[in-house]
């Protein structure tokens, strides 16, 4: 059988006649976002901007998380770092899912912002095998 993980680092099950059989593709999500408001160093309230793509899906139980680490939008010279993991796959009628992901920036120029945001829900690897680009 070999190990468990395929060449993107993707957790997979192999035993295919296990009753409810758990895998994981290997995939990402996109995100964009913004984060709360807060006054910097010179009292100048503002928030940033977050986009981007998460890492590729961690097993979790019987799920999957993924790691998220970005860096902010610019605001006067300053910006702030975001490393943080989704919460488990939340799962839609159609199959598909999202994630939930919450936490605090790095700090900077003398203060941090909070952020709470879902990723987007479509696969962005997920290319169908009969589309020729």
């Amino acid at each position: 059988m070999g190990n468990n993980y395929n060449n993107c680092g993707c957790y997979r099950k192999e035993n295919k006649h296990e009753e409810k059989a758990y895998k994981v593709k290997c995939h990402n999500h996109e995100f964009e976002a913004s984060t709360d408001f807060e006054k910097d160093d010179e009292g100048r309230i503002h928030n940033h901007r977050i986009a981007g793509v998460t890492g590729p899906a961690i097993k979790y139980g019987k799920t999957h998380v993924h790691k998220v680490n970005e860096l902010t939008d610019t605001f006067d010279d300053h910006f702030h770092g975001i490393c943080e993991t989704t919460g488990p796959a939340i799962y839609l009628p159609s199959g598909k899912h999202f994630h939930v992901i919450s936490g605090s920036t790095t700090v900077s120029d003398g203060h941090k912002h909070d952020f709470y945001f879902i990723t987007q829900v479509e696969d962005v690897t997920n290319v169908p095998e009969d589309d020729k680009c």
